[in-house]
């Protein structure tokens, strides 16, 4: 019927000839099967909040394939998986930030959050959110824009315009359930106070706003109490009454304050605190409010700067009239609304933000793994090695065989390439451990889920802990003050007797050198003195010796009887011997005179 010859049939029915679907299947640089784990290696990875761009997509299919791989290809793939796959601009999310999205954090949180509102019977004309938002004047926000295509082909101009000014301006925001907005308080950068100038464009009766200066243009912790006493409980506390208020905020230090805390505590504020890194989640200005408000004040600045033809500066004096057509456009009814229902606050719907997690399919990992990394396995020799061990490649069995060896193959290079990545930002990495001291205004208990809400009885509780700390605290530095003073005074002594003690040993040494010196000049005279006494009698010893006259015998030769030798006195004309002077007194060698017995005299 259709004129096949019986032996292509054959080929055919054995699996030795494919069909032309398969033949361009193979031609491909990924087979369907391998395409189809990259897909799904991108969901996983864009669930774990790193979505790749197209240079990792390319860098993913390289691995797979060993080899580089086009630009081209990657617009390619992207088309063939537009169900699956899609590109959008993407701003960045801190790391501490998408690790607090949890959902158990955050049903913690609103169910003491929406507890705490029943017990106390929070209505929504009493719930405040405020938040802090910051704008340097001259800088706009990122935008499309429209480029002449000759001039943007020739990089003559590839951005639009604008002043570039970096003054700093804090907006204290603070919206109600009830759609309403309180005045705007504006902070400038300055230190010698409020200046006229930044504050001609405001009309009495027409602008209701408050503004205040630092000298860093942010809060701090006296401007933040003055907002609350100046600002929130001016405008709240007349519609409030005797009913509790609940002002929702962030952990800033400046809205933490003990005294922030007394004044609430003194006039039925209640005060709430998100769980950390989670306002961009759970902030009804965060999420709903400031971005908006941002763009309409950058389309006043880029009206402002069209008229102007950028000739203009933008200072501070200008600031006030861009916010304020930006304010009014933002803080409307409707938005406000949206904010507090999109957040879950009010009306009290946790599952607005719960919702999310519940789509969150869990992944298994594969327990099996097939070859190495760098082996060579791509998926053309996978097949080889596949048509050379399989004969019936048309049965079911082969081609889930087929199918689930490229599974394996792409999921074997794209962990390994994982794992690189892992390693290489391993050796790379420092840790740094640093000391924070926080307040502990909140035991930190599990089921608190990282939120701080602060009732009268928790209030008490932490100034308790607050001032145990801070006596205990203040105990430690008063010991450690009086050790340090201990042991300088100690080293000091230390120091003194070590110069004594050198001081008299130079001392002795002095006089051991002049006691030394004495006794030689003394040993020195009395050798003189004895050469002296020496040389007189050897004198006096040969005048003698010269003058004598020889004896005369008084017997006879013959006669031996001894006479006795008869001593004459010389006359007066005999020259005296000269008298001998008398000898020095012995002294030892410290000094002390020794005296001798007579006969050794």
């Amino acid at each position: 019927m259709f004129k096949v010859d019986r032996t292509t049939l054959s080929r055919r029915h054995r699996g030795v000839q494919r069909s032309n679907a398969a033949y361009n299947e193979q031609k491909l640089l990924l087979s369907p099967q391998q395409e189809d784990e990259l897909v799904k290696y991108t969901e996983r990875c864009t669930r774990r909040g790193l979505p790749p761009t197209r240079e990792m997509i390319q860098n993913f299919a390289g691995t797979v394939v060993k080899w580089e791989v086009s630009e081209s290809w990657v617009t390619r793939f992207l088309h063939r998986h537009t169900d699956d796959l899609t590109i959008k601009w993407s701003a960045g999310i801190d790391r501490n930030r998408h690790q607090a999205d949890s959902e158990e954090r955050y049903k913690l949180y609103f169910d003491m959050l929406h507890s705490k509102m029943r017990e106390h019977n929070v209505e929504a004309r009493n719930t405040y959110n405020m938040d802090e938002k910051g704008f340097f004047v001259g800088i706009t926000s990122r935008s499309k824009r429209v480029f002449s295509k000759a001039v943007w082909a020739s990089k003559e101009r590839t951005a639009a315009v604008q002043d570039g000014n970096r003054e700093w301006i804090t907006l204290l925001a603070c919206v109600c359930a009830s759609g309403d907005a309180l005045p705007p308080a504006l902070i400038y950068q300055g230190t010698s106070g409020l200046q006229s100038g930044w504050v001609d464009a405001v009309e009495v009766g027409k602008h209701e706003v408050f503004f205040s200066n630092s000298g860093s243009g942010w809060s701090n912790n006296d401007i933040g109490l003055a907002w609350l006493e100046q600002v929130f409980q001016r405008c709240t506390k007349q519609k409030a009454g005797r009913s509790y208020r609940l002002l929702i905020l962030d952990g800033h230090g400046s809205h933490v304050t003990t005294d922030f805390i007394d004044f609430c505590d003194g006039n039925r504020i209640l005060l709430a605190i998100f769980p950390p890194h989670a306002t961009h989640s759970l902030q009804p200005l965060d999420v709903v409010l400031f971005a908006p408000l941002s763009k309409y004040y950058s389309q006043e600045l880029d009206r402002h700067l069209q008229r102007s033809q950028a000739l203009l500066r933008v200072t501070k004096r200008d600031f006030f009239s861009f916010f304020w057509p930006a304010w009014g456009s933002t803080m409307t009814q409707d938005n406000i609304l949206k904010s507090f229902q999109a957040t879950g606050v009010w009306p009290m719907d946790a599952e607005v933000i719960l919702k999310r997690f519940y789509n969150t399919n869990s992944e298994q990992d594969e327990a099996s793994r097939l070859g190495q990394h760098g082996d060579g396995d791509s998926w053309r020799e996978l097949r080889k090695v596949f048509d050379a061990a399989v004969d019936n490649k048309a049965r079911l069995e082969a081609r889930r065989l087929e199918a689930s060896l490229h599974s394996l193959q792409v999921q074997n290079e794209l962990l390994h390439y994982e794992n690189d990545g892992l390693l290489q930002a391993a050796k790379g990495q420092k840790k740094h451990k640093t000391k924070s001291k926080t307040m502990d205004l909140q035991r930190r208990k599990e089921y608190h889920g990282g939120a701080v809400f602060w009732s009268p009885r928790k209030l008490r509780e932490a100034r308790a802990r607050e001032a145990t700390k801070r006596h205990e605290a203040e105990r430690e530095q008063l010991q450690k003050t009086h050790d340090r003073e201990l042991k300088a005074a100690a080293k000091l002594y230390q120091k003194r007797q070590a110069a004594a003690a050198k001081v008299a040993q130079q001392h002795a040494a002095e006089e051991r050198k002049m006691a030394k010196k004495a006794k030689a000049e003394e040993l020195a005279a009395a050798r003189a003195l004895k050469k002296l006494q020496r040389d007189a009698a050897t004198a006096q010893k040969s005048h003698d010796t010269s003058n004598t006259p020889k004896r005369k015998a008084s017997h006879k030769a013959g006669n031996n009887t001894a006479k006795r030798r008869r001593v004459s006195r010389r006359g007066n004309g005999a020259v005296p011997a000269p008298a001998t002077p008398p000898a020095p007194p012995k002294k030892t060698t410290r000094g002390r005179q020794i005296k001798t017995p007579t006969r050794f005299n």
